[in-house]
């Protein structure tokens, strides 16, 4: 079966979220209420997408922010080529959540021993 992302666009901007990445993340995601098999494998594939890009960030970015790492002077959002950078964490999250972009702190611990303190 061909996928068909351009016929569930708006199901898949939907899907990609702040909440399902959590959901992901805590291993508690469930796409078997979803009736249609069409969408549901649609919905599949971005849910395997998100699972390797966090896995990804739990190996190899030391901040604990999804897509976010330290670059000199400064943080650098990069979503598949979509780059933000900002000399702050907190301006950086504001820029991403005026984008609509998913903010995702995984890991609060590293963000806050990187980030020397608290969390903002």
């Amino acid at each position: 079966m061909q996928l068909s992302w351009v016929k569930y666009s708006q199901e898949v901007v939907e899907f990609l979220n702040v909440d399902t990445l959590r959901k992901i993340d805590y291993g508690i995601l469930d796409l078997s209420r979803i009736r249609n098999p069409e969408l549901r494998e649609v919905l599949i594939f971005f849910e395997e997408l998100l699972s390797l890009e966090l896995k990804v960030n739990y190996l190899e970015n030391d901040t604990g922010l999804f897509r976010v790492r330290a670059v000199e002077g400064g943080y650098l959002y990069n979503e598949f080529g979509y780059e933000v950078e900002a000399d702050s964490i907190s301006e950086l999250k504001e820029m991403v959540l005026a984008e609509d972009r998913i903010w995702y702190v995984f890991d609060e611990i590293s963000a806050c021993r990187h980030l020397g303190g608290s969390y903002p």
